[in-house]
């Protein structure tokens, strides 16, 4: 739809380790890799009510994220599903 089909995400050759950047100033870091794992991990995210946790979400580079904005419009121009718009 947009971004040379890079529906989920803009890729750089190079991202620093989210969870260690978290870890470095005192903070809990988790990282979801799969799909089956999400579920289960925010579970356990959501229980460290204590700390501040961020939350590292691997998702499919062809993967639709909605809701989507698109290029140059605004709020009301947002995909809130493959054919739903706001």
């Amino acid at each position: 739809m947009n971004y040379e089909s890079r529906h989920a995400e803009s890729y750089m050759e190079s991202l620093p380790d989210f969870i260690k950047l978290a870890e470095a100033y005192g903070h809990k870091g988790v990282r979801i890799e799969k799909k089956e794992d999400l579920e289960t991990k925010l579970k356990e995210v959501l229980a460290m009510k204590d700390d501040l946790v961020f939350v590292d979400i691997l998702v499919d580079r062809f993967e639709h994220v909605y809701p989507m904005q698109v290029a140059r419009g605004s709020m009301k121009d947002m995909w809130l599903s493959k054919t739903e718009r706001v």
